[in-house]
């Protein structure tokens, strides 16, 4: 049974996801509830629920990752002008960043959104699955220079970088990296985690 901070399997097969939607006036939290099919599901309701009641102000974004996709990944979330911090963990202490990767969780008081922004699959997986668990906000963080077919479905994790072409009803996995210039066809499922190259195109 796959379980995690915040949300439980049901006796009647559903997963809940709670999460905060506000407090009283005595400073009691109010919670409010998300339900799914799968683990995955209830998740990504309740990141959707609070994406939509958080007031943009504090809205703060940890990006694990450093390097070069990293970077590319703080430009496009500063364009959007909706973070008011955004900044980095990584292992390399001459990037400056916060702190390690590994001390993720000490930071959720203050930055309720996170991203790993690597290009290694594997520790994009791990550390994807791991900030979920520990209760992060992951977003999907699309370039305003892409284009993007309103019929796409999109989920959470991904990045969708600078001219980008998504066609109509494609479906996007989870923890994309889609780079400029790529074009992914109309009607393409593209799987979880998957790195599409510089002006690579997408045919099925």
């Amino acid at each position: 049974m796959k379980k995690g901070n915040n949300i439980r399997l049901r006796k009647d097969g559903r997963y809940e996801a709670r999460y905060e939607k506000g407090r009283t006036s005595n400073n009691k939290i109010v919670y409010g509830y998300c339900y799914g099919q799968t683990y995955q599901e209830a998740e990504e309701k309740r990141n959707q629920k609070i994406s939509q009641i958080r007031p943009l102000k504090e809205l703060n974004l940890l990006i694990l990752g450093a390097g070069s996709h990293g970077q590319e990944v703080y430009e496009i979330a500063k364009l959007h002008r909706m973070f008011g911090k955004i900044d980095f963990l990584d292992d390399d202490e001459s990037k400056n960043p916060l702190g390690p990767c590994k001390d993720f969780e000490k930071y959720l008081p203050e930055y309720k959104v996170a991203i790993a922004a690597v290009g290694d699959e594997s520790l994009r997986i791990k550390w994807m699955y791991q900030l979920v668990e520990a209760g992060f906000v992951i977003p999907i963080l699309i370039h305003p220079a892409a284009i993007i077919s309103d019929s796409v479905q999109i989920n959470c994790g991904t990045v969708i970088c600078a001219m980008a072409t998504i066609g109509t009803n494609a479906k996007i996995g989870r923890g994309c990296i889609i780079s400029s210039g790529a074009t992914i066809k109309r009607n393409v499922i593209l799987e979880d985690w998957q790195y599409v190259d510089y002006g690579e195109v997408v045919n099925h």
